[in-house]
């Protein structure tokens, strides 16, 4: 039964079969499902085009689903390293250590504070006056710890 319906839908079964799975690569991200499904689609696409019988259709659909799933991999995962990667996301303070910025408060008996964008930060380090150009060497929660630059 299902041979034949397979059999009568002829390349839509392919088609059907790609789009089923996109919509399960919605529902279960993870790129996983992404390119077999772009490869039925292809398949599909192939066989409107050109009368070929199902064993070359499943073995199109084999080989271009193996090369789509190694490029496409090959191609996100050289996209996602490097400076797509955040070091310290969750950590804002980690983020900021080498940042060279001013000091908008004194320090005075090591505490003081800076304005960086539009948050103020408690500081530690050397009594240095109002508008001394400091850098962040490290980082404690909200806390960071600066020297004069």
């Amino acid at each position: 039964m299902v041979i034949d319906l397979i059999s009568d839908l002829g390349a839509w079964s392919w088609i059907i079969l790609g789009v089923g799975l996109l919509c399960l690569e919605i529902a279960a991200p993870g790129a996983f499902f992404l390119w077999f499904g772009l490869a039925a689609i292809t398949v599909g696409a192939l066989a409107f085009a050109v009368v070929v019988p199902w064993q070359a259709q499943v073995l199109a659909f084999v080989v271009l689903a193996a090369v789509v799933v190694f490029f496409g991999r090959r191609y996100f995962s050289r996209s996602q390293s490097g400076d797509m990667v955040s070091v310290g996301l969750n950590e804002r303070g980690r983020r900021l250590v080498g940042t060279i910025v001013v000091l908008s408060e004194p320090i005075v008996d090591g505490k003081g504070s800076v304005r960086i964008d539009d948050t103020k930060w408690r500081v530690t380090g050397p009594s240095l006056p109002t508008g001394t150009r400091v850098r962040v060497v490290h980082a404690e929660g909200a806390l960071l710890s600066v020297k004069a630059e």
